[in-house]
């Protein structure tokens, strides 16, 4: 059990807020009740409840104060605040703080953010998945031959919505995820999820002024996910998140589970690479080892994004048109007729040269790199 369930015992803040909700009504009343048979006058008695709802909220809103503090000088700072706010119940403030917060480590964020949680701090999803079986079965008399049909039907509709959030974490990717090199390896591995949880990040990493020591690394900690400062170490040197930097959790994205094959080996296929590297010509060997090296290092590629968003909608106002490439192929040719002693324009200071073959280099004049439109990669025609 042990090693299935590594997660730390934690407490559901949920039931527990529920608990504390039912005690301060009962206990934190406006006005205690009258002693004598004098009955209370209906408009009082209604100016009295309104005040009691009013007093239940504020305290519930304090006490959540209390529960989402993120460090613990935060936690002491509500709880103080929540002593003040119920002074005048010290019946109600000893009950909380003798036996709810006797267990604060394992509900109140200050100290659940210390450990790995992807997300599960309650347990009302057991009772909404309860009373959903309720509505399946619509009566609760019955054995259970009577109600397998109605179970397993709710677990296949259970089952087909699990199956197609997973498909959609496999083959949808949101537009601007796509475009932003920190998701380059994350299409189709990754849960949406979790892409989610990063791209907040990134926006903290954005507009935020921080040092490292200051982050917290609350991401990383509560669901294995990279936080702000790696983001922004990332984004400074432009590099990719690797998969490697993704918990587990959110990489399964298969109700299977992962296919491995024990067999599995490509000795053979990477003995015959090596025997023909070792035959083949110099420039050769160099073209397969820059492919190798792109499979090897991927966030060493030299393939950037758009430096801007370009405009696909209407003309220029001013400016001289550019040349066609067919105008400009044709230029070159004709002034390498008219001055054939000229030397040609060396190739190496052309970008992008390095992914085209060497056999092709000497050809090669220019490099053009298509700059995306927001048309899923396609131009877009009018």
């Amino acid at each position: 059990m042990h090693l299935a369930f590594t997660i730390r015992d934690a407490l559901c803040y949920f039931h527990i807020e529920n608990n504390v909700k039912a005690k301060c009504i009962t206990d934190c009343r406006v006005k205690a009740k009258p002693t004598d048979a004098k009955v209370v006058e209906k408009e009082v008695k209604q100016a009295n409840d309104e005040k009691h709802c009013d007093l239940v909220k504020k305290i519930v809103r304090v006490w959540r104060e209390v529960v989402e503090s993120p460090t613990e000088d935060l936690y002491a700072s509500a709880w103080l605040k929540f002593k003040e706010v119920c002074e005048p119940f010290s019946m109600f403030v000893k009950y909380v703080e003798t036996t709810v917060l006797s267990v604060k480590n394992q509900f109140v964020r200050a100290w659940t953010n210390k450990f790995l949680h992807p997300g599960c701090t309650t347990t009302n999803i057991v009772d909404s998945a309860h009373g959903h079986l309720k509505r399946y079965l619509r009566s609760s008399v019955g054995d259970l031959a009577s109600c397998w049909d109605e179970i397993d039907k709710m677990l296949k509709n259970q089952l087909g919505e699990i199956q197609g959030s997973f498909g959609r974490s496999i083959t949808v990717m949101k537009h601007k995820y796509k475009r932003h090199k920190l998701f380059s390896q994350f299409e189709g591995y990754v849960s949406r999820a979790a892409l989610g949880f990063i791209d907040d990040e990134l926006q903290c990493s954005r507009t935020l002024i921080f040092a490292k020591e200051d982050c917290g690394c609350m991401q990383m900690t509560r669901y294995g996910l990279p936080c702000a400062c790696i983001i922004a170490e990332k984004r400074k040197k432009k590099l990719p998140i690797l998969l490697d930097e993704i918990h587990p959790h959110w990489q399964r994205i298969s109700v299977h589970g992962k296919e491995v094959d024990e067999h599995f080996s490509v000795m053979e296929e990477w003995n015959t690479i090596q025997e023909r590297l070792m035959r083949a010509p110099y420039k050769m060997k160099l073209h397969i080892k820059e492919k190798l090296r792109e499979l090897g290092f991927p966030e060493d590629t030299m393939l950037n994004p758009p430096p801007r968003k370009v405009v696909t909608k209407g003309a220029p106002k001013r400016g001289k048109v550019p040349k066609s490439k067919g105008e400009r192929l044709g230029t070159y040719s004709r002034s390498q007729a008219s001055t054939p002693t000229s030397k040609p324009k060396p190739y190496l200071n052309i970008p992008y040269i390095s992914q085209i073959p060497m056999i092709v280099r000497p050809y090669s004049e220019d490099i053009g790199n298509v700059i995306g439109d927001d048309n899923c990669g396609f131009p877009g025609h009018n």
